[in-house]
């Protein structure tokens, strides 16, 4: 921007002489002989850095330029430009001067420099919009570990606002919630002394104004600027704790006289606003009539017989009882109508063994009620954690995130001892492998959730969840067929099954006797197979036996892991309508796939046909790996009747070599999936049975030495 205009413009009852244009601190000035009656005033602000920041330079440059320049508005051709570094607290000008100007701005600029507070706002708003932080005092917050330091000799002050702007609810006439101000109050509390300031607030000073909440912050920060102002300096404190850090900024403005006073954060939330709550302090706020300061001693006359650390620890457990059950609390502090509070005191008038008693009974309603809150067994809490609760301290319940840092943090300082730790392995290809590890991750065991051993072992209680079968019901009361299936070989089926991978075999059964309509199945047939988490590999040929011969195939059962879908999925889909597509013996109508879905605890089953829009899609669809490929719809899958029964008895056939399950021996099952399928009457392996994982035994025979005990065959 090159041009410019006046910020305060100056007129003259009587014409001025003015100099030529000077620095500020120049002292040779050479009057001229022109005279003017106008003379205007030009502020710069800028933010100079360390290449740049000679003020005065700047000054004189920027006066140079836009008063030669067409742009700039000036009224007069004789003004002085005044230029503020804000970045290193510098200030200069530069202009023509009238008789006793030169001084007066010296003077004016010195005493803005120090103790401007709009300055200080927009030099910080600058620095935090350009993400420059001045390093912060180290002074430690008040905690629960450093808060005795309040009852050193040095005067310190609480500020707590929170009961400065207060309104109250009520409902309008049109029937909207609207808010009124009240009285408040600023409680400026000596805890070496329990002297109270409070400044009551009146609604008064909130009339006509906006942003109210932040303007409270800046009221209190005025209010209480004011009253060290109006202390003999031996009583000002030389230090101020504020409740809340929102305060901080706006007591630093304003106390930019005092350098001497530091200011600090809380990490305690004192319960000051409680004090609200006793009648004495309550109604003399509510019932003002204009701003005032009143003085109260909150510790009565305690101090006589008690330190004052002990007196502030009562007071803290006197307003936190207070500010959790202030009816409860009174009953405690004043339990019968012999107990009096005097005129001149807050609390009632109780000897020192009273008072114990009173400070137990306070303690135990604060800490039940923090039990109650937290769910936290209140004897477990250490003492040093009963007195954070009490003051008013951050404390976390025990976290499994936490705990977890700590171990990593350990396992950090453990690693700081290296040990070399030398492994020999061998790869997929037979090589073998030495390698050398330091830290322990390296040595740890990977392990992942395909891991087979277990696996294995979670098929254990597959045997127990047989025991809760649930068979999805049919809405339609339609004239349909109605599959049997018996119990029997159900359970046998889910039992020799995987919770993960899913395991299918043949259905084969024929119509009952009596009615065409009921589909009596009367044997599994396990067929070898491989098994994915989506979908099952079948042979390309249906098994072929004596016993075959008599029934008709009825369609196809797997498992799946997780809950029943009210669907057919498109896997069944496409699945289903592929095996039509390849064996013209299944019966279109009255081929069924039944689902057994592992659900949680238990086994839930569903049968569903194929309708004729389902067999279109499903033969054409090429995309297996999604849930909803392009193209499916959930009615392309009719949901038929399915009865357990435990009368009808049921048998399995399985393949002559015994082996269904190729999950571990994929290159096998290549072999066989073209060929004739011949099977025979038995019962079934296991998935993990040991005819079906020869190559972890083969494994495990090569080891070098596996550290355990074998027969010497030919002993």
């Amino acid at each position: 921007m090159n041009s410019s205009c006046a910020d305060i413009l100056l007129f003259a009852s009587n014409k001025w002489n003015v100099t030529r244009p000077s620095l500020l601190y120049d002292t040779k000035d050479v009057i001229e002989p022109s005279t003017t009656n106008k003379f205007w005033i030009d502020v710069q602000l800028r933010y100079g850095d360390y290449d740049s920041h000679d003020i005065e330079r700047y000054t004189r440059a920027k006066y140079l330029d836009y008063t030669n320049d067409s742009m700039s508005i000036y009224p007069s051709p004789t003004g002085l430009m005044i230029g503020v570094d804000l970045a290193y607290n510098l200030y200069s000008a530069y202009g023509q001067y009238f008789p006793g100007l030169k001084v007066l701005v010296q003077q004016a600029m010195a005493k803005v420099m120090k103790a401007n507070p709009a300055l200080y706002v927009l030099r910080e708003r600058i620095r935090k919009g350009l993400q420059l932080y001045a390093s912060e005092s180290n002074q430690e917050f008040l905690n629960s570990q450093n808060y005795s330091e309040l009852f050193s000799n040095q005067t310190k002050l609480f500020i707590d606002d929170t009961n400065v702007y207060r309104v109250t609810i009520h409902k309008t006439f049109e029937g909207n919630l609207t808010t009124k101000p009240i009285n408040g109050a600023i409680f400026i509390f000596n805890p070496r002394t329990g002297q109270l300031f409070l400044k009551i607030i009146h609604t008064s000073v909130w009339a006509g104004q906006k942003r109210l909440g932040q303007l409270a912050k800046w009221k209190t920060a005025e209010e209480v600027a004011a009253l060290i102002r109006s202390l003999p300096v031996e009583e000002q404190p030389k230090e101020l704790i504020v409740t809340r850090k929102g305060l901080l900024d706006p007591l630093e403005v304003h106390l930019l006289d005092f350098p001497n006073i530091s200011i600090r954060a809380s990490e305690l939330q004192l319960p000051f606003q409680a004090a609200m709550k006793v009648e004495k302090l309550g109604d003399m706020i509510l019932r003002a009539t204009e701003p005032q300061m009143v003085l109260f001693n909150l510790y009565d006359e305690w101090l006589k017989s008690i330190s004052s650390y002990t007196a502030f620890s009562r007071l803290v457990l006197i307003l936190r009882a207070l500010h959790v059950n202030p009816d409860k609390t009174k009953l405690i502090l004043r339990p019968d109508k012999t107990v009096i509070t005097q005129e001149h005191h807050i609390w009632p008038t109780l000897s020192d063994e009273d008072w114990i008693k009173v400070e137990t009974q306070l303690r135990d309603l604060i800490l039940n009620d923090y039990g109650k809150k937290n769910n936290v067994n209140v004897s477990s809490l250490t003492s040093s954690e009963v007195r954070d609760i009490i003051l008013g301290m951050e404390i976390s319940a025990p976290s499994l995130q936490r705990q977890q840092a700590a171990e990593i943090e350990k396992q950090q300082q453990e690693q700081q001892q290296l040990t070399a730790v030398t492994t020999k392995t061998q790869n997929v290809h037979g090589e073998e492998l030495i390698v050398t590890t330091t830290s322990q991750y390296e040595q740890q065991t990977f392990a992942s959730k395909t891991e087979w051993r277990t696996r294995a072992i979670a098929t254990s209680n597959l045997r127990t969840r047989s025991n809760n079968l649930y068979v999805s019901p049919v809405d339609n009361d339609l004239d349909d067929i109605t599959y049997v299936m018996p119990s029997n070989i159900l359970k046998k089926f889910i039992t020799v099954a995987d919770l993960r991978v899913q395991v299918a075999g043949y259905l084969y059964g024929a119509s009952a006797p009596d009615n065409e309509q009921v589909k009596e199945i009367r044997c599994i047939v396990m067929v070898p197979q491989v098994g994915g988490l989506r979908n099952v590999t079948l042979p390309e040929q249906l098994p072929s036996h004596e016993y075959l011969n008599s029934m008709e195939p009825l369609g196809v059962i797997h498992t799946i892991a997780g809950n029943e879908l009210p669907y057919m999925s498109a896997a069944d889909v496409t699945e289903h309508a592929r095996l039509l597509d390849r064996h013209p013996s299944l019966d279109k109508d009255a081929s069924i796939t039944v689902d057994v879905f592992f659900t949680p605890g238990s086994v839930s089953l569903s049968a569903w046909g194929l309708t004729p829009q389902g067999f279109a899609w499903g033969a054409e669809n090429k995309d297996i790996g999604s849930d909803q490929p392009q193209g499916f719809a959930t009615n392309m899958g009719l949901k038929r009747k399915m009865l357990l029964s435990p009368r009808f008895k049921g048998f399995f056939l399985v393949p002559e070599n015994g082996k269904w399950n190729y999950s571990f021996m994929g290159a096998g099952f290549d072999a066989i999936v073209k060929k004739k399928v011949d099977v025979k009457l038995d019962t079934p392996q296991g998935f993990y049975a040991d005819a079906h994982r020869p190559l972890h035994f083969q494994n495990f025979a090569e080891l070098e030495d596996v550290g355990v005990d074998r027969d010497d065959q030919f002993a």
